[in-house]
């Protein structure tokens, strides 16, 4: 079988599909996947890995070495702009698009559905003149085409992430790289709806309290800078202090994992920073950036939502490391050590990978009792 993958930025690959791709590789399948941009207009996250002047010639190199690690024969970056496919007349894209079919003629196509996947006008854009190459295609060679689909978890990273530090044995203490990589990988799965978080960087001037003993623990945080004093507090309003906390220390957990009140104040003795997990309440609410959500859904076992038109449900669980590898190999969005999160958790993230059937399309019934 010959898959080709038709994106709009380098690592778009591996975030809509990369456990897909690594298992249809792994089974003898002829993957080629084409970025139409280098990436040019995307964030730094690491300053180490490039400047704006070497973005393109980095994020080029990262997609190459990501399609090493899902097993792909092929990557290719083309040079259209980045940020500006959506203002390229349509009939240029379908034509370039066209001649990637002709050229690799291939027997499935992945490629963005119009809400483009997280929204992005340039995923828009490719979508549409993919998806419109392979209806014209499709008199010359069958071919079946697929669109990526981005599910509504309901799984609550705080809740998973509390967990499982409680049952370390030794204190957690995060070092510089994991600060950096849970920030980048937290801010990131639940954006994308594979967390139902709301995670946040917020300031507490020293003085004031992060947590106050005996209220909800429905907060947790994960402090950035600035050192923390836990103090518990009795019935008669004696305070001792118990411990302190600085950066890479979670903050919260123990509330959160057992599901009581907090048991201690947390107060700030220098200004602090932290990542806060917020309650999901707000991941109901689109939120700036984000495609509109289907009011078309239907509800997994899992509590997931997927859109109404979902066909195609893969189990990609044994190729999770395969994609947290390729997620990594994109260094310059994705900061990340694969092997730091819990096995448990990503599993749950990203065991799954869904697709809707665009084609060939299902002929309409004509009964009420047809199966």
């Amino acid at each position: 079988m010959r898959l080709l993958g038709v994106f709009a930025h380098p690592d778009d690959e591996t975030v809509c599909a990369g456990g897909t791709l690594a298992k249809y590789a792994k089974e003898g399948a002829e993957i080629h996947v084409v970025s139409l941009t280098k990436g040019g207009a995307g964030q730094i996250r690491d300053a180490r890995v490039a400047t704006r002047a070497t973005l393109t010639a980095v994020r080029e190199k990262e997609l190459q070495a990501a399609g090493q690690e899902l097993g792909l024969v092929e990557t290719r970056c083309l040079d259209y702009p980045d940020g500006g496919l959506s203002q390229i007349d349509g009939q240029t894209l379908l034509q370039l698009a066209t001649g990637l079919l002709d050229e690799i003629r291939p027997d499935v196509v992945i490629t963005f559905g119009p809400d483009g996947f997280s929204g992005h006008p340039d995923h828009v854009a490719v979508g549409a003149a993919v998806t419109a190459a392979c209806y014209a295609w499709r008199s010359e060679a069958p071919v079946r085409l697929f669109h990526c689909h981005l599910p509504r978890s309901r799984m609550m990273l705080r809740d998973r992430l509390a967990a499982w530090v409680i049952d370390l044995t030794d204190r957690f203490h995060g070092t510089n790289d994991f600060v950096r990589a849970l920030s980048v990988f937290s801010h990131e799965t639940t954006m994308l709806g594979f967390a139902a978080d709301f995670v946040d960087v917020q300031w507490f001037p020293a003085g004031s309290y992060l947590v106050e003993q005996g209220e909800a623990a429905t907060t947790m945080h994960f402090l950035l800078s600035g050192a923390v004093e836990i103090r518990c507090e009795d019935e008669d309003g004696r305070v001792r202090v118990v411990d302190r906390s600085g950066p890479g220390e979670f903050i919260g957990e123990q509330g959160i994992a057992s599901g009581q009140p907090s048991n201690a104040h947390v107060v700030a003795l220098d200004d602090v920073t932290s990542l806060t997990f917020l309650p999901a309440g707000t991941s109901a609410v689109d939120r700036p950036g984000e495609p509109a959500r289907s009011t078309h859904n239907r509800t997994l076992a899992s509590g997931d939502q997927v859109d109404a038109l979902v066909s195609t449900c893969i189990d990609v669980s044994a190729f999770v490391g395969h994609r947290l590898r390729a997620t990594a190999a994109h260094r310059s969005q994705y900061p990340i050590d694969p092997e730091m999160f819990p096995e448990h958790i990503v599993q749950e993230m990203f065991g799954v990978e869904y697709f809707i059937q665009v084609l060939p399309e299902r002929a309409l019934s004509t009964s009420l009792l047809e199966d």
